[in-house]
């Protein structure tokens, strides 16, 4: 009889006493209940379990169709959280354009800083060559005022 019937650790009859099933109906949406029930402990689902709850006081109730008021909770379900799935989506979108832009403009920063410091160091080598001609200018120059001081002297003691 019904009390042969074993449910996770309870008999069919103590089950039935405290969720008052009485029906085939009231057993599927015990099991249903529990099902969700389970699922939420296994996912760790706050939401899950929720709907458990809700469920069962929903096949509580006592209307004359419980499992439309349970359908009608799960669908509630899904619809929030394919609402929350699409902002998630909108947000991830929204981050990966901004990596990608992010991505993109270090990139640019990083080449245009090559060009400077390829620029800087081009310029460098040309201020070290124009410091070593200044100094053979210098340096020739020094010799042509010598000499031209050696000519103004020889002019000097010839006249």
């Amino acid at each position: 009889g019904a009390t042969d019937i074993v449910y996770s650790g309870a008999s069919f009859f103590q089950a039935a006493s405290h969720s008052r099933i009485s029906s085939a109906a009231d057993l599927k949406g015990f099991e249903a209940v529990r099902m969700v029930r389970d699922l939420a402990r296994r996912q760790n689902s706050a939401a899950l379990a929720q709907l458990a709850a809700r469920m069962a006081s929903a096949g509580h109730s006592g209307a004359a169709d419980p499992f439309e008021k349970i359908k009608g909770l799960i669908s509630d379900m899904i619809e929030k959280l394919e609402s929350k799935a699409a902002a998630d989506a909108t947000k991830k979108s929204y981050c990966d354009k901004e990596l990608k832009e992010s991505t993109e403009k270090k990139a640019e920063k990083t080449s245009e800083v090559e060009k400077l410091t390829t620029r800087i160091e081009q310029r460098a080598a040309k201020s070290a060559e124009l410091k070593d001609e200044v100094k053979e200018l210098q340096s020739q120059l020094a010799k042509l005022m010598s000499t031209q001081a050696e000519m103004d002297k020889m002019r000097s003691t010839s006249k």
